[in-house]
């Protein structure tokens, strides 16, 4: 782990550690950029299974599995009335695996961070009204929808703020308008029964914070982490409207050729059709769903790939429905005109990600950082499986449109990706943490058993956040050797000098290091892995030194 998921982890590891439940902590200091939820369910696994990296991920594994299990359950229960419980179960079945073969829920599904906590509750909460939606007549599909969206939208909260009831609410308020089925929504005991229960899961965490911490709580979490991020471009991630497009398709490769289509075929046009009694219902509001929530996140000024992943599980169902589409009208099961050349083009990115996963191993040899990584990829054979994998579903699609059946070329994409995820994947995940992670793992533990009382830890460069996590103490994060001088002129605190501090260890890069223009013989060399190092050095030859006022002008 390193970066943004051991940030994420270390709050939930600091959680357990100081038995406080009410506080985030990161660094000796509070940490509100993020509600309580996942720090809860890391440290919860934490106590259950130990500290780990697969205790840290099991929670967020469990959060994206629980989404395409219930897209599954989802399909089934929309299926048209007097239809085959295959056709059904065959429906409901690649529905769940367009969405289990997304990089999307791939990679957020194995990262330990708020994003999968959000998109997670968001898309059950969405679910629960789609459950409540099936058949009005139906009181106990009525009352179970009802409870799954107070419950999740409180879950989604807890998770992420505001914007985990804002954009169900944007969403279901928009269908509502357009179906105009306000009424059943809108009386008074079953809503005030959601946001009573709503209220229950969400509120008694922010109250307990404001109750302990006040303004610097309300000012840090909902003034910075949420207003600010939408209004004003945060930690140097801006982009441009339509940031989100080109990010869509590829968190939904292999399947975002079929998009465009799938989108078409939702859309209701005329909308008046949306009325109708037997409109298809769930396409447009899928279509609702995956629109209004890259809409939101186009308009925010802060933007990152993550954001959008509430909206990968509508896309995904989208998709599912063009090979297996809800409706008995005939015209609707009926190949669109551009299914050919989707069809084509996804052929086209199989074949082209066979060639480029065969030349994987020459292009990370590039990477000076980890020189040994490309011989260790190619010795794996995990390049040159991916490559046959994806080879094998671009000849299985081509034999499929060559033979005119291009209504089944979901099945090599699903069966390709399905075999990539548990023999590629699975295994690439230890490769990379022992070529890439362990090493520096390494030398951070070893600052950890290291460090002498009151001395304190820099991390220079790369702001490897899970230098805390695994070093088990807190650090100084420093950009190069100048931020020293800057930092120690306005205040020795701010780099965790202690009056009794006499040295202090540095972590980082060779050539960060080198910044410093130490002579070798005043550096005690602790350890190094590749270009990783770590030193400790007299806190006398880092001190700034005094400029002198008698300079001769020249």
């Amino acid at each position: 782990m390193d970066k943004t998921e051991a940030l994420f982890v270390e709050v939930g590891h600091q959680m357990l550690l100081r038995n406080d439940w009410v506080t985030p902590w990161w660094n000796d200091s509070t940490f509100f950029d993020y509600p309580v939820w996942g720090y809860w369910m890391v440290a919860l696994s934490f106590r259950l299974f130990g500290v780990s990296e697969a205790a840290a991920r099991l929670p967020v594994a469990v959060a994206a599995s629980a989404v395409v299990l219930a897209t599954f359950g989802l399909l089934l229960l929309w299926a048209p009335a007097g239809e085959s419980r295959l056709k059904a179960v065959a429906r409901a079945g690649v529905a769940a695996g367009v969405l289990a073969t997304t990089p999307a829920w791939i990679g957020w599904g194995r990262t330990s961070t708020t994003d999968m906590f959000l998109s997670s509750a968001i898309t059950l909460a969405l679910f629960s009204y789609l459950v409540a939606e099936r058949d009005p007549s139906n009181r106990r599909l009525i009352a179970m929808g009802r409870v799954g969206m107070a419950c999740f939208v409180g879950i989604a909260v807890l998770a992420k703020g505001p914007v985990g009831l804002l954009l169900p609410a944007i969403v279901i308020g928009a269908d509502l308008l357009v179906r105009g089925h306000w009424s059943r929504w809108l009386r008074p005991f079953p809503l005030a029964a959601m946001t009573l229960l709503f209220c229950g899961i969400a509120l008694p965490w922010y109250a307990a914070a404001t109750a302990v911490h006040g303004q610097a709580f309300l000012g840090g979490f909902l003034g910075f982490s949420n207003l600010e991020r939408f209004t004003s471009v945060l930690y140097d991630h801006p982009g441009p409207p339509w940031f989100y497009l080109p990010w869509l398709l590829l968190l939904l490769l292999p399947w975002s050729p079929f998009l465009p289509q799938a989108i078409a075929r939702a859309a209701p046009w005329p909308l008046a059709r949306a009325r109708q009694a037997d409109a298809p219902a769930l396409p447009a509001i899928l279509l609702l769903w995956l629109v209004l929530i890259v809409a939101f996140f186009s308009a925010a000024a802060t933007k990152l790939p993550g954001y959008i992943l509430p909206a990968i599980p509508a896309a995904s169902l989208l998709v599912a429905l063009l090979w297996h589409p809800l409706s008995t009208d005939r015209r609707d099961r009926q190949a669109p005109p551009t299914w050919a050349f989707a069809s084509w083009l996804n052929i086209a990115l199989l074949a082209g990600g066979s060639a480029a996963a065969a030349l994987a191993p020459s292009w990370v040899s590039r990477d000076r950082a980890f020189p040994q990584f490309a011989a260790a990829l190619s010795a794996s054979g995990l390049p040159q499986l991916l490559a046959v994998l994806l080879g094998l579903a671009a000849l299985v699609g081509l034999a499929l449109m060559l033979g005119r059946r291009n209504d089944w070329i979901w099945l090599p994409n699903l069966a390709g990706f399905l075999a990539v995820l548990f023999g590629v994947v699975a295994p690439l995940g230890p490769l990379l943490d022992r070529e890439r992670q362990l090493p520096l793992r390494e030398l951070q533990q070893l600052a950890g058993s290291q460090s002498r009382p009151d001395e304190p830890l820099w991390v220079v460069g790369t702001m490897r956040y899970s230098t805390l996590f695994y070093g088990g103490r807190s650090a100084v994060f420093l950009g190069d050797a100048s931020d020293v001088k800057d930092l120690w002129r306005q205040d020795p605190s701010l780099l965790a000098i202690q009056p009794a501090s006499v040295s202090a260890l540095l972590l980082g890069d060779r050539h960060k290091l080198d910044g410093f223009a130490l002579p070798a013989d005043r550096v005690e060399r602790l350890g190094q892995r590749g270009v990783q190092e770590l030193w400790r050095v007299s806190l006398d030859e880092l001190r700034p030194r005094k400029r002198s006022r008698n300079r001769k002008a020249s």
